[in-house]
Parts: C-alpha cells; sequence; structure tokens
C-alpha cells in the first residue's frame, strides 16, 4: 500500500522498483507534503547529463537522435552512453575522453594541482588520469596518494597530492616541517573525511565553536597536533632550485613541538604528539608505517564513504546531503541521537546518506558507479521548474532540480561547442596542446595562451589552485562578457571550420529552417518553438550570414545557455 502511494505522489519514469535514492527523496517529500516537480523535459534531461558527466555541451546530431527515441528506455540508453566501457584486450573501448577530462579536471581543481608544482602538474594531471581510465577504485586512489614517496614529483605523479602543502613561509625548512605536517593533515581531513580542523589547529574548540560546529566545539588543538603526527617523518623538500620539482620521503625523526610556525600560534611543547587518528583515538599498529596507517584508517572510516558521496552528490545535484561537503558536524548526523536544541540534525535525508555510503562501499568504492547511480535516479531527473506554492525552504529536500550556472569551463568551452571555433592551449611544461579548456592542465595553460580567455575565466570563477576557489555566482561582468566581449564576438562568426560556415556555404545550400534548428539544438539542446523558428528564418532570409551571427550571439546571451 505504501509503495502504491509513493508512486501515485511522485513522478514515474518507469515501473521499475524505485531505487535507493528515489526510496528516500520521496517518501521524505510526501511525509513533509513537499510539492514535487514534474520529470524535467527531454532537451532539459540530456543537456543536464551531458554537461554534468563530460563538462559538454551533446552535439546537435545527438539531441536530434535522442528526441526523436521514443523508446521508453532512451534516458536509461543516453546515460550508459557517457559512461566509459574499460578496455578489454582485442576490444576497442568507447571514446573515454569527454568523461576523464571532465573529471580530471574536477580533481586537479580539488587537490590544488597549480603551478606550485610546476612540472608535476603534468604528472599529477597524468596520473589522475590515468587512474580514472582504469576506474582504480576510490579508496585505492586516495591511499595512493597519502602514502606516494618519491625522489621527483616529476616522475610520480600521486606524490604530488602531498607535495602540495609544502609550507613555504618562514626562515627555513626546518621551521616549516610542522607547518607542511598540519597542513597535509587538515586537507586530507577536509577533503576525504568532509571535517574542517582549520579552526583547532590554532586553538582547542571550546569557547570558539559551540555555535558553528558542536563536535569540533569538543576538539583540543592537541587533537589536531596528534593527527598531524603521522605525517612528522614526511619530508617534503623543493629539490635543486626555488621550487622546480619536490623530493617526498619518510626520513624525519617526527613531529616536533618546539619548532616555531610561520601559519599558526606557538604549539604547546608539553602536548603529547602520539600519532593518533582523530574519529576513533586508533594507533599505528606496531612496526607500521605512519602514512600507511593514517590512509588504512581513513578509507576504513565510515565517514570516508560519507564525505565521498555526499562531495559527489553536491556536484551532481546542487548541493549536498550535508552541506557544505566540507563542513561535517559529526556531533549531528545521527536522528536516533538528535543534538540539543536549537540544534537539529545536520543530514537532509541522513538514512539515504548512510544507505548510500554503504553501497558504495559494498561495490568497492567504484567512483563510476556512483555517478551513474546518481543520474539514474527519478530525483536527479526531476524539472527545474518549480511546482505552485514552493518555498526556498524545500531547496534541500531535492524535490526539483536546483538550476545553477554552468562553471567558468563549462561556459567557454560550450561558447566554442555553438561556434564550431574551437581553440588550442599549449601546455605549459610541455609539447603538448589541450583543444579545450576542460582539456588544460591547470589555468596557468590558457594564461600563457591567451590571456583575454584567461581574463574571462577569472569573471566567470574559475578557481586558480591557489588561494581563488571556483565560483558559481553570476555577476553583472559575466553578462558584459557574453555580450560585448572580443572573444565571444570572434566565436559567433561566420569563419573557417566554424559551424556557420558548415551551414550557410554548404552545397546544395541548407533551407533557413534547418540552419535555425541546428543552431538551438546546438546552444540550448532543443528545437526552436514555432515563433522562435520564425523569427529565426526572417532574419537568416533578411540578412543571411549577419543574421546568423546575430542569432548564435542571441541563444549565448540566453539564461537557458547559461543556467541549466
Amino acid at each position: 500500500m505504501r509503495r502504491f502511494l509513493l508512486l501515485l505522489f511522485v513522478p514515474v519514469l518507469c515501473a521499475d522498483e524505485p531505487s535507493l535514492i528515489d526510496r528516500h527523496i520521496f517518501a521524505k517529500a510526501q511525509a513533509e507534503r513537499i510539492p514535487v516537480a514534474a520529470l524535467s523535459s527531454d532537451p532539459e534531461f540530456l543537456r543536464r547529463v551531458y554537461l554534468d558527466v563530460t563538462g559538454r555541451l551533446p552535439d546537435p546530431a545527438v539531441a536530434r537522435k535522442f528526441l526523436a527515441d521514443s523508446s521508453p528506455d532512451k534516458r536509461a540508453k543516453a546515460i550508459e552512453a557517457l559512461f566509459p566501457v574499460l578496455p578489454v584486450s582485442g576490444m576497442r573501448s568507447v571514446d573515454q575522453a569527454p568523461f576523464l577530462d571532465r573529471w580530471t579536471y574536477f580533481f586537479s581543481d580539488l587537490f590544488r594541482n597549480g603551478q606550485l608544482l610546476q612540472e608535476g602538474i603534468n604528472s599529477f594531471y597524468d596520473y589522475i588520469y590515468k587512474s580514472l581510465t582504469l576506474n582504480v577504485p576510490y579508496d585505492e586512489f586516495v591511499r595512493d596518494m597519502i602514502t606516494a614517496s618519491t625522489v621527483s614529483t616529476w616522475s610520480d605523479g600521486a606524490a604530488n597530492f602531498i607535495a602540495r602543502s609544502h609550507v613555504f613561509e618562514g626562515d627555513g625548512y626546518q621551521m616549516n616541517h610542522e607547518d607542511t605536517a598540519d597542513e597535509i593533515a587538515i586537507n586530507t581531513t577536509k577533503l576525504f573525511l568532509g571535517v574542517n580542523l582549520e579552526c583547532i589547529s590554532c586553538h582547542d574548540g571550546a569557547n570558539h565553536l559551540e555555535k558553528v560546529n558542536l563536535w569540533l566545539a569538543g576538539r583540543k588543538r592537541a587533537e589536531m597536533f596528534r593527527q598531524a603526527s603521522f605525517f612528522g617523518k614526511t619530508f617534503v623538500d623543493p629539490a635543486y632550485g626555488r621550487f622546480p620539482h619536490f623530493f617526498v620521503k619518510d626520513t624525519r625523526a617526527g613531529y616536533d613541538l618546539s619548532t616555531r610556525s610561520s601559519l599558526r600560534p606557538p604549539r604547546n611543547k608539553k602536548a603529547d604528539v602520539t600519532p593518533t587518528f582523530l574519529l576513533t583515538g586508533e594507533h599505528p599498529l606496531p612496526g607500521e608505517n605512519l602514512r600507511q596507517s593514517y590512509a588504512r584508517q581513513l578509507t576504513a572510516h565510515p565517514q570516508f564513504a560519507r564525505a565521498t558521496v555526499n562531495l559527489f552528490w553536491a556536484e551532481l545535484m546542487g548541493q549536498g546531503i550535508v552541506e557544505s561537503p566540507f563542513d561535517f558536524d559529526l556531533a549531528r548526523q545521527d536522528p536516533q541521537n538528535p543534538p540539543p536544541a536549537p540544534w537539529t540534525v545536520q543530514p537532509s535525508h541522513p538514512e539515504l546518506l548512510e544507505e548510500l555510503a554503504a553501497d558504495f562501499r559494498a561495490h568497492n568504492f567504484d567512483f563510476r558507479r556512483l555517478l551513474k547511480q546518481i543520474v539514474s535516479s527519478r530525483a536527479y531527473q526531476l524539472s527545474a521548474h518549480a511546482p505552485s506554492a514552493w518555498k526556498s525552504t524545500y531547496d534541500s529536500s531535492f524535490a526539483r532540480r536546483l538550476t545553477r550556472r554552468m562553471s567558468a569551463e563549462q561556459t567557454w568551452d560550450a561558447v566554442a561547442q555553438v561556434g564550431g571555433l574551437t581553440q588550442s592551449y599549449k601546455v605549459t611544461y610541455s609539447d603538448k596542446k589541450a583543444a579545450s579548456v576542460m582539456q588544460a592542465r591547470s589555468p596557468q595553460d590558457i594564461e600563457k595562451t591567451d590571456k583575454a580567455t584567461f581574463t574571462a575565466l577569472q569573471a566567470f570563477g574559475q578557481c586558480d589552485r591557489y588561494a581563488i576557489q571556483a565560483s558559481l555566482k553570476p555577476t553583472m561582468t559575466q553578462s558584459a562578457i557574453l555580450m560585448n566581449d572580443r572573444v565571444i564576438r570572434d566565436r559567433v562568426k561566420v569563419a573557417k571550420g566554424s559551424r556557420l560556415e558548415t551551414l550557410l556555404r554548404a552545397e546544395p545550400g541548407r533551407p533557413n529552417g534547418e540552419v535555425v534548428d541546428e543552431l538551438y539544438l546546438a546552444a540550448l539542446s532543443r528545437f526552436p518553438t514555432a515563433k522562435e523558428r520564425e523569427m529565426g528564418v526572417e532574419v537568416l532570409r533578411e540578412y543571411r550570414e549577419q543574421g546568423a551571427e546575430d542569432l548564435i550571439w542571441v541563444l549565448l546571451n540566453r539564461l537557458d545557455f547559461l543556467f541549466y
């Protein structure tokens, strides 16, 4: 009976049993009487899933074929086509590039693979790319980075993850060894457990964090020292010159409280610095390498899986089940043990988070499977159009799609795709070239190749992998760039190799209506309405090439081009 009522209440894609995700999302919406959006239209869905999974717009031919397909499983087939098949000996795999480009760029942002690493940028990029190609289990991927040692980060991509946390401030490397250990502990705990230790790296949580994070309010600075002590023997040294590459080896004596810090207040020299995992109080096993011990404990803890699924849920759904993904309050996770008023349980769907994390562990931390699981859900495929009586407090229910702006990289690559005028970017410290912004190894590649594009990307919130975090916040500057910037104007011209040249100078010539259809499919993944088609045909009839350039320009300046 309950399942029957649930299916009456929510949009139905097929008669299958609701997925793990949909059971929780729609049951909560029903229990709290939250209106649920209709299913997304086919163009809305197709554009969304392509941008989310590959970072690119679907090709007009793909969109045309999908929209013409009347089979009930066409969305499932479209999703399947986006996830590359692992290479098998003697068999040719599907094209992995769009998927790999998008997620390698995501992880490069996440791990701050930027200019500090110099030539290590490319070895780190290649390491991430190959790990994704082989679909290395996510826990193994993380352990590999945390435990990597090398005589040069030029030759060992994984070791760049540790090297990226090296602290240069101060008068000498000895002075900053413990600062570096602190930074590695803070970064790994934040990225892989969703817990931000920044505050307790300077002082105890008591009398500081009671109104911010209940769990951290009960933690002491000495506990952070003991977490950092797992990296007390790890020597990260910029070798040969200012910092062309790094040496990462476990050659130090251990975490030393007597050294001065260049980042934080003086440490308590009497504190116990026995390596101790913050979430469990566990110490390394007898004779166990400290970093290997830390990586083992971190990836085995249930919070690792929770934080991971929440991070990728946020990336695909617009916000996390715990928001933000790096600010878990571990004292507010269990609805059976709720925090004292006025605090509430932090996850919007705690049971879903727990079950999704358990499923991730049960399937060997399969990253691709997790992404496919989310985008295959009914919840992911809901429309962004809010039902009547929608309230902003409903946003955390995931009962409709949360509309968001394309990222800086998505926007610029989409502009290039629509115009058909792509630009290559020289990969720094390499003779390779990137065919799109999403293929660049770092923002440095764009900056050194094309200052105008780099400036525009910065205006659209590109992460610099040093101090500036990526932002999807819309601004008037972005609107001005799309309307007036030379880089945009150059992309909409009838130029050699452009989409407009192909459409307008084809032999035999293509009717104006077909040209209008193709441009709408390229930009918005849908056919124009009757009125839009009529206006577009009239513009092309009267002005032809100039009219076609104006039509592309109009499409690039529509809200439904920039937001999805």
